[in-house]
Formats: structure tokens, sequence, C-alpha cells
């Protein structure tokens, strides 16, 4: 994987992961996503956050990948 593919598969993993926390209601919100007690301006992914997050990052990195063979 190339520095461009992988610094474009973590921006549309990005954007993608926050379009859909966003599209939920408060309470399901919560179970992917937390207040930060370090920075409370800020939130921070559970664990269930975090594993969806690096779902979408990897298929999208495999999929560039397939596109660069």
């Amino acid at each position: 994987m190339t520095n461009k593919n992988f610094e474009l598969a973590c921006e549309l993993a990005d954007d993608l992961y926050f379009k859909f926390i966003d599209s939920l209601d408060d309470k399901t919100a919560n179970e992917y996503i937390m207040e930060d007690q370090d920075n409370l301006s800020c939130t921070k992914n559970t664990e269930k956050g975090s594993d969806l997050y690096w779902q979408i990052e990897q298929t999208i990195k495999d999929t560039l990948d397939r596109k660069d063979q």
C-alpha cells in the first residue's frame, strides 16, 4: 500500500465512521463513542467503536490494494 492510498483509506474511514455515528440516536451512539475523561470537550471510541473503525479502514485498504494490482 502506498502512502497516498494509506492516507486516502484513513480519510475515508474517518469520514464514513463519523457519518455513521452522526446518524445514530444518542443511546446507540454511546455504544460506539464516549466522553474522553482526559479531554472533556472530546470523545473517544469504545471497544465496539474502535472495532468498527478498524474494520471500515481495513475494508478500504483491501479495496485500494486490489485496485493497484
